[in-house]
């Protein structure tokens, strides 16, 4: 039996911002990247002001450039397209941070601050690490909603907590079998939760 989700998929919602009023898509917006916009460029060691900045600006810049028509669903999915721009906000403040830095050689003749600004590529990983680390929590909440508490407490306690199954099942009253089962249903919910949020969260 397919899955019915409650989380509306991004494609609807940022249909819904080519209104500039709609505020009740603008709030779900920022509430669904926010987070992992926030984890993603606090990895990139900003500092907490730079940090929210950055993370405010990159929503803005999308929203403005979806509004005037620059973003091209058949060129690239959100995902990509908040990347690119979260990824060159960072380097912005790393520039600006660098100017205003004084460099101090270290003995490899390079600067120990130059050293810690992290490239195109390892702030794109970190971005991805986090939309995955995003769309796994999405999914959690999703499958959670879909199963009986009992089923969902087992999963977390023996799969995600490392509870050996004796204690599982002594704890909520069950056989070690239902502690598997229980197991099994949930993973099997989640690579398929997984499989149809990702393709447009």
């Amino acid at each position: 039996m397919a899955l019915l989700y409650t989380t509306v998929s991004s494609t609807i919602l940022v249909n819904h911002l080519r209104d500039g009023g709609n505020e009740s898509a603008w709030r779900q917006f920022s509430a669904r990247y926010e987070p992992m916009l926030l984890a993603v460029v606090r990895r990139a060691d900003l500092q907490e002001p730079d940090a929210a900045d950055v993370v405010q600006e990159t929503l803005v810049d999308f929203l403005r450039d979806f509004q005037s028509g620059k973003y091209d669903p058949q060129k690239g999915r959100i995902r990509a397209w908040l990347r690119g721009i979260a990824v060159n906000r960072v380097k912005r403040v790393w520039g600006r941070a660098a100017k205003r830095e004084v460099q101090v050689v270290d003995p490899t003749g390079a600067t120990g601050y130059l050293n810690r600004i992290p490239d195109d590529k390892t702030l794109t990983d970190i971005f991805d690490e986090e939309w995955h680390r995003a769309v796994m929590a999405t999914c959690m909440d999703e499958v959670r909603r879909q199963v009986d508490d009992q089923t969902f407490q087992a999963f977390e306690l023996f799969a995600m907590k490392d509870w050996p199954a004796e204690k599982v099942a002594e704890h909520l009253g069950v056989t070690r079998n239902v502690v598997y089962i229980s197991k099994n249903r949930v993973l099997t919910r989640m690579r398929q939760a997984f499989q149809d949020i990702s393709e447009d969260w």
